[in-house]
């Protein structure tokens, strides 16, 4: 067997789940699903309406079918766009500020982490990277403790130049340990609203 466990076992064989997030796709799926079949049934509707109005009427109903499919399909690219406008901010606007917070984590700054908006999707997601923040930081915090207390319990013992070095620095690391842990990022990211 393999030790890489994103790799396949067996050659040829690709795993494909496209429902990674049940709840989260299905949720959109079924809403664009829905707003594409009820423009159509519109459109139907109104065609039907159309044919009957231009048999009685005289009217040519090959024009008025034109103008109608170019309106519906103006009015849907635009609703659609405008509802796609909205869905991506809900998940653009979170994915924003954990990039703005692995920014700070990458420059050795732990920050602070403020909840989602309402509506804002990839809560699980947030939680879960919050969590592993907050696990990370106390281990820092803990690493920084053991620092402190080693360097109380070397720093009498020290009497050679090198012992003195070596003192140095695990206190040049202490002190950037608990920077990083003491002073998070200055205020709080806010996204795009």
């Amino acid at each position: 067997m393999s030790d890489d466990p994103h790799k396949p076992s067996r050659p040829g064989y690709t795993r494909r789940t496209y429902l990674l997030d049940r709840e989260f796709q299905l949720k959109y799926i079924l809403l664009l699903a829905g707003i594409g079949a009820g423009g159509v049934g519109i459109f139907g509707v109104l065609a039907e309406r159309l044919y009957v109005s231009s048999q009685s009427s005289g009217v040519d109903a090959r024009t008025s079918l034109l103008w109608l499919t170019a309106l519906g399909a103006l009015g849907l690219g635009a609703v659609l766009g405008l509802l796609g406008l909205l869905f991506t901010h809900r998940v653009a606007g979170p994915v924003h500020v954990m990039s703005l917070y692995v920014a700070a984590l990458a420059a050795g700054r732990y920050p602070r982490l403020r909840p989602l908006r309402k509506k804002d999707e990839l809560k699980r997601f947030f939680d879960r990277f919050s969590e592993a923040v907050d696990r990370i930081r106390q281990r820092e915090a803990d690493e920084a403790h053991a620092l402190e207390s080693a360097l109380a319990a070397l720093t009498p013992l020290a009497t050679t130049p090198e012992a003195r070095e070596a003192l140095e620095t695990l206190s040049a690391l202490h002190t950037r340990k608990r920077q990083a842990v003491d002073n998070p990022t200055g205020g709080t990211f806010k996204s795009a609203t």
